[in-house]
């Protein structure tokens, strides 16, 4: 899951518009049902902060198995 960010032109006003999508084109199905003709100048692509968060956490957790494992080589070495 990403949070998408766009900057449009809807042909009266520039707006920014974000929202949390699978992918590009979830995105750009959004913004076509809800703004129909626009310009888009410029979007971004982040992940969301769940997904920032389990990345973390798999992080943390391989950094402490990784641990682990080396003070049992130390012990019985």
């Amino acid at each position: 899951m990403f949070t998408f960010s766009a900057l449009i032109y809807d042909g009266y006003k520039q707006q920014l518009v974000t929202g949390d999508y699978e992918d590009k084109a979830q995105f750009d199905a959004f913004l076509n049902a809800k703004f129909g003709v626009h310009v888009c100048m410029w979007t971004a692509k982040e992940p969301t902060q769940k997904v920032i968060d389990v990345m973390l956490q798999v992080t943390l957790v391989a950094k402490e198995n990784a641990s682990n494992k080396l003070n049992l080589k130390a012990k019985y070495s």
